[in-house]
Formats: structure tokens, sequence, C-alpha cells
């Protein structure tokens, strides 16, 4: 799931939006009826002067939340009924237009839901629409282009989906299902994953586990070698031209200055 950007309610208008204390029981969905992005849609209702107000707005790359679930907002229509004091309002964008936007806003809507039902240990029942609270017909592009069914099964999908596991987003990355680079760090995080474990396992993954550095011997002087092999240190003849050899040294080289320094 996109991860959830907190912009906290003004306290000038929290005796506006959001007066009352609140034990949620449902979710209420909602269309927003225009084009604005989430951001723009939280950030207008924190602004005006109108009562009106809602916990979530969602639109196709973002979820913003602009109340606390613990206090009321206004949006159901219903006065002091269980629909304005008692439900987590959502807001689906773009539903003034529609097409793929408002398809993967309302996707992304639906995710959420599930993750709330998740939280809260509520069943699917708890889903209503504004429609069931003052006979509004909201949400009306979801409604009637897709059915309310439609949703509620999109929203049953995600409450069965399994958890993906680390090993899981790592057969994915390799797939190329997040992307490359930044574009990868960028989704991973934004649907809430750790990119640097993710990361790693892919690199363990593709053989890619960095490796420890191999010490690196500074060589001998052809001086230190000649003084070396008068000492024995290198053996006699055939051994000892093998042995200089094999540890990279030029064999010729050493052997005359051991004669020169032998005179």
């Amino acid at each position: 799931m996109l991860k959830i950007e907190k912009i906290a309610c003004p306290t000038d208008h929290i005796a506006l939006k959001c007066p009352y204390a609140m034990k949620p029981t449902r979710i209420v969905i909602h269309n927003t009826a225009n084009d604005a992005t989430a951001q723009n849609e939280i950030a207008y209702m924190h602004r005006n002067i109108s009562e009106t107000s809602f916990h979530f707005a969602v639109d196709d790359r973002s979820i913003v939340q602009g109340i606390e679930l613990n206090r009321n907002a206004w949006h159901a229509g219903d006065g002091n009924g269980i629909g304005n004091r008692q439900g987590i309002a959502i807001e689906i964008c773009y539903s003034k237009s529609g097409g793929t936007r408002f398809a993967a806003a309302q996707k992304n809507a639906a995710e959420l839901t599930a993750e709330l039902l998740k939280k809260y240990g509520w069943g699917i029942d708890r889903v209503t629409k504004h429609e069931d609270y003052s006979g509004k017909h909201c949400p009306h592009r979801t409604l009637d282009e897709y059915g309310w069914s439609y949703f509620i099964g999109l929203v049953q999908s995600f409450m069965n989906e399994p958890e993906k596991t680390v090993d899981d987003l790592a057969n994915e990355v390799i797939k190329g299902l997040w992307g490359n680079g930044a574009t990868r760090k960028q989704k991973l995080t934004a649907a809430g994953y750790d990119y640097a474990a993710v990361q790693k396992k892919v690199d363990e993954k593709l053989g890619k586990t960095a490796k420890p550095k191999a010490t690196v011997t500074a060589k001998k002087t052809v001086d230190t070698l000649a003084r070396e092999v008068i000492k024995g240190l290198w053996g006699n003849g055939n051994a000892r031209k093998q042995k200089l050899t094999a540890a990279g040294y030029d064999y010729a080289a050493v052997q005359k200055r051991v004669n020169a320094l032998l005179k």
C-alpha cells in the first residue's frame, strides 16, 4: 500500500472540522466530484470555512490524511448520526473526469479500506457509502461506472492478499516489476517497504554479495629478496627458482643481486 502522508488539521479549524472525539465503527466511501489531487483536496478542506471535512483523500499516486481517526468529520450528511460521528471518511479523487487516474485512485482507496478493516479487526460489512446515510448519490462514479459490488470485491481482494515478504519483493524486483535505480527505491519506499532490505536480498539472489577484499602484501625489493636468499629462506637451485617465480618475483634479477652481494 502507498505510504500515508499525514497533514494535521490547523488547530484553529479543529472546532469547525472535527470537534468531537470519535471511536470509529465504520468506513464511509465518497467520490470527490472534481479532479483535484489528494493533497489539494486536503489543503482546500483545511483552509475553507465550511464544516465539510473528511479523514482521507486518495488519488492515483498518494494517500493523504487530514484528520486523526479519533476525531469525527462532517461528510455523511446525517448531522450527528453514525455516519458523521462514527465513520472514517475516504474521498476518492478524479471522479469528475474518471478514466485511468480514477481507476488507480479507486484501487488505492480499496487497499486503504482493507488496511483499515484489518487494523480495527472489522469485516467487510463495515464498508459503507455516503448514500447510505443521506440518500445523496455518492460515490457517484463508483456506483455508476463500476457498481458497489465491484468496489466491495476490490476491498475483499486486498483483505485476502497475504503480506509480501522481503523474499517475495526481491523476486518481483528481479522480474522488473518495481523498475530500476531511483524509481525502484521510490516505489518500494512509497509502498511502505524497507528498500535497503529488499535490495540486499536482490543482490544475494543475483550473487552480488560483497566479498571481502584480499589482503595485499607489499612486494619486496630485489635487494631484500637477495639477502633472504643468502640466509637460505628461499631454498637452493631449482627449488629457489620455482618459489621466487611462483611468488611473482624476477628470479634472474634476484640471483644477479645475490651474486653481486657475494663478491
